[in-house]
């Protein structure tokens, strides 16, 4: 491959540039405020802590964020950048980089695989702070039509910009052909980011371009080559971490469980601050029936997300049931008592807490305060919106315990229906099943259950084939207002109805119906990867038709 494009620092203009700063330690703020204003900086504001971060964060658009990794009581800097891309509350244009004086391998590794721009290791020079934000200002202003369009949903046009800027010799050659693939892959063509990638490792072995090859095939279905492409990442950089989890769910993919822990157990011991990563150990290890490790990470998500806003009642549910299947009965209960504490006046917790206590009395023999607990939890199930798979499942091994097997089975039937293509869930209800000595009854419930989703989108793509489309538009409808929390029936009823109105025109009653269901699907898993080609073909469809999207 020829030599690449030098990309030279060009001065910035800071004086028009918005900076926040965040560190705890007053000193250091007005340290570094000095450092910027000789630089030229003029709109700069501080923050004390993740907290106060955040509500400035709410009210103003920040070009350049300087972050100290240590914050003092409350949220870190690596869970403060958890927190603002989750809610999607920094732009792609913004500049984070990350400062920490911290030299311990755990805690520098944990910052960088959240990505932020660049990090400094304290201390440093203002020329060395100047020359690492002229070099990214340099970057984010040359992509930053690129960053608009993504911004705007635009993928395709975002595309098209990075193919003709690939056509002429430029800086910042390989930032384009990255994002070029990370949004084909964000269009669902994987086909094209598989050959995107695969063209960029014919000229340099690089780890991303790797990376992004093994998720094209993890999105195809090549779950043996995606396993075999995340294993090479994690054996040639071992502080690849998001490699490990993707190798992991690949793992999963392939029925591996047992492969599935090794790889998580291996990730946690380099980086076990991830709370995302210790929940999967843990379930996994629950799963194998490994209880001491499955009791270590549930410990440890409750540990490490006191200040996380990734902290759930789920968490403490999870590790109930841990001491719940060990018989220590007592710890069970005063952790959904500490659940209770933590999420006062959720309506969430209450119901894992009430399922969770039913379940723990009928195993310890107080059936009165079982039936007692069990009672308000079937009111509270009922009453619930939000149903999360995991209270589900132990609501129906509470609705057997406690001899409410009809409710029980219309639970579980439910929870198949609407994720009937889930393998993992699908799993779980067996092995649930099988916990309580029913294998073949879960297994044929679960088998029937599946079936009937199955045979209706059958006969919806029947109709299409046979040239019904507003036929199966309408069977599709019918499915997705039975089972609208199965999110492939609600996708492929939106699906219908773009196709239908790409070959008749814009309905926009039609429209309206299939924005519903795309949006209800981001609601719930924005990173579906039929949702976000959905999403973009609607873009297509508003614009060919001059609907304003």
């Amino acid at each position: 491959m020829a030599a690449l494009p030098s990309a030279k620092n060009v001065p910035a203009d800071f004086q028009n540039k918005t900076f926040l700063v965040i560190d705890d330690i007053i000193g250091v703020r007005s340290s570094l405020r000095i450092t910027i204003s000789t630089l030229g900086g003029v709109k700069i504001d501080m923050a004390a802590n993740a907290a106060d971060a955040i509500n400035k964060i709410e009210r103003r658009v920040y070009d350049i964020i300087l972050c100290d990794y240590s914050l003092g009581e409350g949220k870190d800097g690596q869970q403060l950048l958890e927190e603002l891309k989750r809610r999607r509350m920094i732009r792609s244009a913004t500049i984070f980089m990350m400062v920490t004086a911290e030299r311990s391998y755990e805690k520098v590794v944990s910052a960088v695989e959240l990505a932020p721009d660049d990090y400094l290791i304290k201390p440093f020079s203002g020329e060395v702070l100047r020359l690492r934000l002229e070099r990214l200002v340099n970057k984010k202003s040359f992509l930053a039509p690129i960053y608009d369009l993504m911004e705007n949903q635009e993928l395709r046009q975002a595309v098209r910009v990075c193919d003709q800027r690939l056509q002429a010799p430029g800086p910042y050659l390989l930032d384009l052909l990255r994002l070029r693939g990370e949004l084909l892959l964000l269009l669902s063509d994987f086909a094209g980011a598989r050959q995107a990638y695969q063209h960029i490792l014919t000229m340099r072995e690089i780890p991303w371009a790797r990376m992004g090859l093994a998720k094209a095939q993890f999105f195809e279905e090549n779950f043996v080559a995606a396993a075999e492409g995340f294993q090479q990442i994690v054996a040639d950089h071992p502080n690849y971490m998001s490699a490990y989890d993707w190798l992991a769910k690949t793992h999963a993919a392939l029925g591996d469980e047992a492969a599935t822990q090794r790889v998580l157990m291996a990730a946690v011991a380099k980086s076990p601050r991830m709370l995302q990563r210790q929940k999967d150990l843990g379930e996994t290890a629950y799963h194998n029936e490994d209880l001491a490790t499955a009791q270590n990470a549930f410990e440890s998500v409750l540990e490490f997300g006191k200040f996380s806003d990734f902290a759930e009642p789920e968490d403490y549910a999870n590790l109930s049931r841990v001491f719940l299947d060990k018989g220590e009965y007592a710890q069970a209960l005063s952790v959904m008592g500490n659940a209770r504490k933590a999420f006062d006046h959720s309506a969430e917790v209450r119901l894992h807490a009430a399922v969770m206590d039913s379940m723990i009395y009928a195993k310890a023999g107080d059936q009165a305060a079982a039936e007692q607990a069990f009672n308000e939890a079937r009111t509270l199930f009922e009453d619930t919106a939000r149903k999360p798979e995991a209270v589900a499942l132990d609501m129906v091994h509470a609705c057997y315990q406690l001899g409410d097997q009809a409710t029980g089975e219309k639970i579980a039937r439910n929870l198949v229906k609407d994720n009937h293509d889930n393998a993992a869930i699908l799993k779980r209800t067996e092995q649930m099943f099988q916990r309580m000595g029913l294998h073949d009854q879960g297994k044929e419930l679960i088998n029937n259950s599946s079936r009937e989703v199955i045979a209706l989108n059958n006969r919806a793509v029947k109709l299409a084939q046979a040239g019904d489309l507003k036929g199966s538009v309408e069977l599709l409808m019918q499915a997705a207002n039975q089972l609208g929390n199965n999110n492939v029936v609600v996708l492929n009823a939106a699906h219908a109805i773009l196709t239908y109105i790409g070959q008749n025109g814009w309905d926009e009653a039609l429209a309206h119906v299939a924005r519903g269901y795309l949006d209800a699907v981001r609601e719930r898993d924005p990173e579906h990867k039929k949702y976000r080609m959905l999403a973009t073909l609607y873009k297509d469809l508003s614009a060919k038709f001059g609907v304003k999207g």
